[in-house]
């Protein structure tokens, strides 16, 4: 599950990136609802590794 955690921060991490970097860009687009998705994906990565490895 460490790993499952893991992988959500860093999906999270590059879909907030991404999307900030089009936006900066100019592009057009739902932006807010992406980044808010990438931190909330980060967010409950964190929270999931953080879980396994206080009870393991």
């Amino acid at each position: 599950m460490f790993w499952w955690g893991v992988v959500l921060m860093v999906l999270g991490a590059v879909l907030a990136g991404r999307a900030i970097w089009t936006a900066r860009r100019g592009a057009t687009g739902a932006h807010g609802l992406l980044i808010a998705a990438g931190i909330g994906l980060a967010f409950w990565g964190l929270v999931l590794g953080v879980v396994v490895v206080v009870r393991g």
